[in-house]
């Protein structure tokens, strides 16, 4: 696939310490796709909610996983795009 700058580099920052997504970004590999599916969590667990001190911790742990699922639905996109039309 072909990722485009921005794309690879909101991986990257989403993602730094995930080598193995760093080269499916680098060579294009449809694979991070399914990364990107898997790491998207659902909902926030019962331990970050009692551990949450403020409604502001919250806050930033459901954008964190607001930015992760986005970035899966730009994947899709590019896919889309890529092998669908």
């Amino acid at each position: 696939m072909n990722y485009t700058e921005d794309f690879k580099k909101e991986v990257k920052e989403l993602y730094p310490d995930f080598p193995e997504m760093h080269k499916l970004l680098d060579n294009g590999g449809t694979f991070l796709g399914r990364y990107l599916d898997d790491s998207c969590e659902g909902s926030i667990s019962i331990k970050d909610i009692l551990d949450a001190t403020n409604l502001e911790d919250l806050q930033e742990k459901a954008r964190y996983m607001q930015r992760k699922v986005n970035l899966y639905i730009k994947w899709c996109q590019l896919y889309d795009k890529e092998f669908n039309q």
